[in-house]
């Protein structure tokens, strides 16, 4: 009888860390007002749903860690902003803010880029994560 309750109890256990170990899915939403990360080539939605964001291009020609660079480099990135089913053309730049082109009435900001560039890493576009922050003008 108590090795029925042992294994029943050793059962339970099992079943709890397998739940606390499954994959769970990415967030691909964002709050207005507030830094939110984003990937490339991912729809992300606002959490009131009115608005969403799909990153198509990045370009990170920040100075890698380990060179000296004329120039530090920036992040840009192009996409789409959908507002009550209108999509528009967004582009976005870390340093060169007088090619920005945002959706009216809001502004965008890269905050930051995550990994930074290191001198011989090959990296790729859909690597970064991308901190935004969203703001309703």
């Amino acid at each position: 009888m108590k090795n029925v309750f042992s294994l029943k109890n050793l059962f339970v256990v099992l079943l709890f860390i397998g739940i606390g170990c499954q994959k769970t899915e990415e967030d691909h939403t964002y709050a207005l007002g507030k830094k939110s990360t984003f990937r490339i080539n991912q729809p992300y939605a606002s959490t009131d749903k009115q608005y969403a964001l799909l990153i198509k291009e990045v370009s990170d020609s920040r100075c890698p860690e380990g060179l000296e660079c004329f120039w530090s480099g920036e992040v840009s990135l192009k996409g789409t902003w959908t507002s009550n089913g209108i999509t528009s053309d967004i582009e976005l730049h870390s340093v060169m803010k007088a090619l920005q082109k945002e959706p009216e009435g809001f502004t965008i900001q890269i905050v930051d880029a995550k990994p930074y560039p290191k001198s011989g890493v090959e990296s790729k576009p859909e690597d970064l994560v991308i901190t935004l922050l969203i703001q309703k003008n």
